[in-house]
């Protein structure tokens, strides 16, 4: 089963944290934008910057990854 960095549960545990971008960007030492691109997925942070995302927005890195596989109708 492969697994993607998601945007939206990045955005979705930062507002559940209540922090901004911009607070979980100073965390990372990055800017407001790149947090606003991973989190539209317009970008994919590395490993080590998506651990510390999750670290900033207090869950785990695997909170923060999501399914590659579509569902299936037969």
């Amino acid at each position: 089963m492969a697994r993607h960095f998601s945007g939206g549960r990045l955005r979705a545990a930062r507002r559940a944290a209540g922090l901004t971008a911009e607070q979980v960007a100073d965390a990372v030492g990055r800017s407001p934008w790149a947090v606003w691109r991973w989190e539209r997925g317009a970008a994919q942070p590395g490993i080590g910057t998506a651990d510390l995302l999750a670290d900033a927005v207090g869950v785990s890195l695997p909170d923060l990854l999501a399914d590659d596989r579509q569902a299936v109708t037969v």
